[in-house]
């Protein structure tokens, strides 16, 4: 089996499983708030270490809230897979090298570093619609950048340098097919 064949085949299985995770991030997102009110404080506060002083129970206009907020790093996460997707979907037709490759891969690389923004936007979200039945005084807005986001934007970098060398390579590639 040539490396066409071979990147053919996986591109077809990555493709595939693009497609289930376009369907069940969203779907988790959804469950998460619609059932947050049931679900264990360790599942709720994995990230956050605002943990309610008095259990209570979140009110469906605080839930609806952080289920908005939580749509702001869903599109992008999701603008991103979808681009990943198309990406994939040349792959699995063997087109390698094309204009629409560059293009996702920057579309990829901004989806990740608004990613970021975004998932630091929601997480002090989060941490403000947790605590909002403490007391006065006890409540927390957390905003926090780790070394997961610093690891996303230097990903995001370098698949932004990715996409300048697939479009070195295109430029290529169609130089060397316009030669006689």
């Amino acid at each position: 089996m040539d490396n066409l064949s071979k990147i053919k085949k996986f591109s077809k299985y990555i493709h595939l499983l693009l497609s289930f995770l376009l369907v069940v991030i969203p779907l988790y997102y959804i469950l998460y708030w619609a059932f947050i009110n049931y679900l264990p404080e360790t599942l709720i506060n994995v990230n956050i270490h605002s943990t309610p002083l008095i259990p209570n129970k979140l009110p469906i206009k605080l839930q609806l809230i952080g289920f908005i907020t939580s749509l702001l790093p869903l599109s992008a996460l999701t603008y991103g897979l979808v681009n990943i997707r198309k990406l994939f979907s040349f792959y699995k037709e063997g087109v390698i090298f094309s204009f629409e490759h560059v293009s996702f891969f920057k579309n990829t690389a901004k989806a990740l570093l608004l990613w970021v923004v975004l998932s630091i936007v929601y997480e002090s979200a989060k941490s403000v619609l947790f605590s909002a039945g403490n007391p006065p005084g006890s409540r927390v807005l957390k905003v926090g950048f780790s070394s997961a986001e610093i690891t996303t934007l230097m990903v995001g970098g370098i698949v932004l340098i990715i996409a300048w060398v697939m479009d070195e390579g295109r430029i290529l590639s169609e130089e060397k097919e316009l030669t006689v």
